[in-house]
């Protein structure tokens, strides 16, 4: 079931991107052939006007097949034949449905569930133990994993790291651990006190739902923090390869593999969390898919630069072979990184 609910958030997230190009292909008068969910081979396929509406095999994307995309069409409705200021919208459309679903999911999440903060230790509110870190061989043995909730420790109540200190020096060591709607007694009596505090790093946090245009607000901050994290994080992936540093200590690439762990963890947590995870989904195909690399809409985009800065189009054949490469080593990275993550787990 986990499986599917992922499988199904992914295939939604890229029919609203595909969208975003249909949508502004019909506004500038293209013709579209196809509206296509998931790769082909097609399943099943209605045409309604001059677009053939398909559902494919493969949920593993989507796409809109446009009269003169791949090649020089003399058309009128040809994507070709279009300014270039109006392809160029075309194709940020598909990227901006990205950011645009992350805005929302996460206002919908600050007025719905509500957003985390820190809560000072003699703050009067409503607080909770937050674990934000967990020592590799405790999650494993324990199965106490990071955004766990801690509710009682010896069966008595906590809301304070102090609290949750003092009651460890007591014999008998159990904690309650809240994921989501599931609650779990844990015996952790095998470690010592000074133990336990060097495996799990906790925060009080606070939960506060917020007002309707507090929500958007927070969405919007969201959207441009987890961008930012991204760009950063591709900044020094590439020092670290030019320098034979490597990635930064906490940094890994991870797959589909990873994704669906994350996504598993962040669904036993409940919806509220899941639907989080989804919204920084968005923003990372956002950010990935405007970086200038050939094949994706990113790379179209910088063709367009190019096309106006020389004042003639790239030869069709180039520009094919160029994206036809670049497909082939991301399809190729994205293999061995899935390799990798499933060569980890065993």
């Amino acid at each position: 079931m986990n499986i599917l609910v992922v499988v199904v958030s992914l295939v939604l997230l890229i029919t609203l991107h595909e969208l975003g190009h249909f949508l502004f292909a019909k506004k500038f008068d293209v013709k579209v052939h196809e509206f296509g969910i998931g790769i082909p081979p097609r399943l099943i396929g209605k045409k309604i006007g001059e677009t053939i509406y398909s559902i494919n095999l493969l949920p593993l994307g989507g796409f809109v097949r446009m009269l003169g995309e791949d090649e020089r069409v003399d058309d009128k409705r040809s994507f070709s034949e279009k300014p270039a200021w109006q392809r160029a919208i075309i194709l940020v459309a598909g990227v901006a449905s990205f950011w645009i679903i992350a805005v929302l999911i996460f206002a919908f999440v600050a007025f719905g569930w509500g957003v985390m903060s820190i809560a000072p230790e003699d703050a009067e509110v409503d607080a909770f133990l937050l674990v934000n870190q967990v020592d590799e061989e405790i999650e494993r043995e324990k199965d106490i994993r990071v955004q766990d909730i801690i509710k009682e420790v010896n069966g008595k109540e906590v809301s304070k790291t102090a609290d949750f200190e003092n009651l460890l020096k007591e014999n008998g060591k159990t904690i309650t651990i809240q994921r989501g709607d599931k609650i779990e007694e844990v015996d952790i009596s095998e470690f010592d006190s000074d133990e336990i505090l060097s495996f799990l790093g906790l925060v009080r946090a606070t939960e506060e739902r917020k007002s309707l245009t507090e929500s958007f607000s927070f969405g919007a901050r969201q959207t441009i923090n987890v961008t930012r994290l991204q760009a950063g994080g591709i900044w020094m992936a590439i020092r670290g390869a030019i320098t034979g540093e490597g990635l930064p200590e906490g940094m890994e690439l991870g797959g589909a593999v990873m994704i669906g762990d994350m996504a598993t963890d962040a669904l036993d947590r409940g919806l509220g969390d899941y639907l989080m995870f989804v919204g920084i989904i968005a923003t990372i195909l956002a950010f990935m898919n405007i970086l200038p690399i050939p094949a994706l809409d990113g790379g179209r985009l910088l063709f367009l630069a190019i096309e106006k800065i020389k004042g003639s189009p790239i030869p069709v054949r180039v520009e094919q072979t160029v994206n036809a490469v670049f497909f082939v080593l991301l399809l190729t990275l994205m293999v061995l990184i899935t390799v990798r993550d499933i060569y980890n787990i065993f």
